[in-house]
């Protein structure tokens, strides 16, 4: 089935953001006969829908998922639009039949590399992770798809990444549970082992680079997901699962909501359009969001809406930028840079998941709003958080042990909060500061030292 996506590595694979005018749309397969053939009907609709399928990889990688429509989907593919809407009830649905066809093959082949190799966990590991490396080299603008684009697909796509990510993550913590030579670890920490992944692989599909930096990605995928394995994750387990059940019992539903109300701006105007752009993203289709309505919201006059903002977008990005501007301010804390930077780390990660847990339109914004905003939103949101790892980790006292530590602890961070935001949990965010922690912490102390400063003071 013709999903491969066409381009490696080291060719020029990503999309320039001009797009490809659907008046010269060139068809990437070749037209079945007209008349009478030898393929019968349900055989002429796998090959259709095989066609489509690779038709929508190939348009997202050239006009990102925003910018593709079906005409050029079905430009590509060769195929009318009759068949197309026989197939699929429109771009969003295709896209999502592309998803998961990739995702479950995939997934399938990693998954059986694993288990055909014989010998530790690493040795295992290994495999499964050259195996990703060489079907992301061999497909990259369907790896592309999968990791990065459907990021930008609205709540479907992210909900279908997010399922994704899951099975990942079941899969690893299983690994962990079964072999002899490792210890199973707590499902926050195996979460933001995942979410780094995630970021080291969406940072190399996101920039054009040579076939050799491709091959060195299998073994900073696994040099990080063992940076976390230790005796001692047994002790950490206990210590952390017995304060989450304490914290959890000190968080009210009713005062999280009450929380979130009191942050909602009432005063100035241009803080009310900020507010209400945010929040009407979140609670539709940012595409079909309009000027007038944000104003309207915000009961503020168009003319001053349009005195503050040229139009939606720029009110949007004015928007993360506060976010990130609040953050940044946290973040920016000169213990960071002090002696004591693992006690500094974890008192700062738990400020950040606080702020966030008592502002919940906040951490939706950054797992998934921002995505959906357009291109210059999602990139600036991946500023924000590869800004806060920087942040985190300039004052660590020794080299991290892993050369993607900054881009896998900012996609730890992405994830974690992602999971909350798609569970339905966000206001327990602050419970899960010192398992960040740890994933911040161990690249540059190791595991055993950074369960011994999140250990020894339950109440810092």
């Amino acid at each position: 089935m013709p999903t491969r996506g066409g381009a490696s590595f080291s060719q020029r694979g990503r999309r320039t953001g001009a797009g490809v005018s659907p008046s010269a749309i060139t068809p990437i397969y070749k037209r079945l006969p007209y008349g009478p053939h030898r393929l019968a009907r349900h055989e002429v609709i796998l090959h259709q829908r095989g066609r489509i399928h690779g038709a929508m990889v190939e348009a997202v990688a050239q006009n990102g998922y925003e910018r593709t429509s079906v005409k050029q989907v079905i430009g590509l593919a060769g195929v009318s639009r009759r068949s197309f809407y026989e197939q699929f009830a429109n771009k969003e649905g295709c896209f999502l039949a592309t998803f998961d066809l990739i995702a479950r093959r995939d997934i399938q082949q990693i998954m059986e590399a694993y288990l055909a190799t014989e010998g530790s966990l690493e040795d295992r590991l290994r495999a499964a992770f050259v195996k990703f490396v060489e079907k992301a080299k061999d497909s990259r603008k369907a790896t592309l798809l999968v990791l990065v684009e459907a990021q930008t697909a609205g709540a479907a796509g992210t909900l279908r990444l997010r399922k994704a990510t899951a099975t990942c993550e079941q899969l690893l913590a299983r690994s962990f549970i079964e072999s002899p030579d490792a210890s199973a670890l707590p499902k926050p920490i195996v979460r933001g082992i995942t979410g780094g992944l995630h970021g080291a692989a969406s940072k190399l599909l996101r920039e054009t680079r040579s076939a050799q930096d491709a091959d060195g990605l299998a073994e900073e995928m696994l040099g990080w997901t063992l940076l976390f394995q230790t005796p001692a994750a047994e002790q950490m387990a206990e210590c952390m699962a017995a304060r989450l059940r304490r914290r959890m019992r000190e968080i009210s539903l009713a005062s999280a909501h009450q929380q979130a109300d009191a942050h909602a701006p009432d005063r100035d105007d241009r803080a009310r359009l900020l507010h209400h752009a945010l929040r009407l993203a979140a609670l539709h289709d940012y595409r079909e969001l309009s000027a007038p309505q944000i104003a309207d919201e915000a009961r503020v006059p168009i003319d001053v809406f349009l005195e503050l903002f040229a139009d939606k977008d720029s009110c949007f990005l004015a928007g993360l930028d506060m976010i990130g501007d609040e953050l940044t301010e946290i973040a920016t804390d000169a213990d960071l840079l002090g002696g004591n930077w693992p006690r500094a780390v974890r008192r700062v990660v738990g400020e950040i998941m606080g702020y966030l847990a008592e502002r919940p339109l906040y951490a939706r914004t950054i797992a998934h709003e921002a995505f959906c905003a357009g291109a210059c939103a999602a990139e600036r949101n991946l500023e924000l958080a590869l800004g806060i790892a920087t942040l985190l980790t300039e004052g660590a006292p020794s080299q991290a042990r892993s050369g993607l530590a900054v881009d896998e602890i900012a996609g730890a961070f992405v994830h974690m909060i992602r999971c909350q935001v798609t569970d339905g949990r966000i206001e327990l965010l602050a419970t899960l500061s010192d398992y960040f922690a740890y994933i911040v912490l161990a690249p540059f102390i190791g595991a055993d030292a950074a369960i011994e400063i999140l250990t020894a003071d339950p109440d810092l």
